[in-house]
């Protein structure tokens, strides 16, 4: 199983001027639409078109970004079940194509927050230095 071709290909992001205590974040992926399609490269693959949506509130600001990626398996036929209205996949391909969809969305959120000087979606890591000095080697 294997996601590849992942684009976006839309961002919205507006920062509204709101002077507000806290800013409550709530982050949320949506698989779209999908469809079954085929490459000469790799064969039969479902194209997946999703949107990713950060809410800042009260009303303080939004990024939202759209785009594809392509999912594709050697079990391709088990995982995906079509007919004319609808795509039923399974399990373990949903948890693959919505965790490509948040990693590869928050890495871009990153610099669009940071730039609408907004919070980011995740908390990020913080060191904890218990020592109350420490030596380190001078530089030559």
């Amino acid at each position: 199983m294997t996601v590849v071709n992942f684009k976006i290909n839309k961002i919205t992001a507006q920062r509204r001027d709101q002077n507000v205590k806290t800013i409550e974040v709530n982050a949320n992926s949506t698989i779209v639409s999908m469809k079954k399609d085929y490459d000469k490269r790799i064969g039969d693959y479902v194209l997946v078109n999703y949107k990713y949506e950060i809410k800042y509130g009260p009303e303080v600001g939004e990024i939202i970004l759209e785009g594809s990626l392509w999912y594709y398996s050697d079990k391709l036929a088990d995982e995906i079940k079509e007919d004319k209205k609808e795509i039923e996949i399974k399990k373990e391909a949903a948890q693959e194509i919505s965790t490509s969809i948040i990693r590869e969305c928050i890495i871009e959120s990153i610099d669009l927050v940071k730039k609408l000087y907004l919070p980011p979606p995740m908390q990020l890591p913080a060191v904890n230095v218990k020592a109350e000095q420490m030596r380190f080697k001078r530089a030559e």
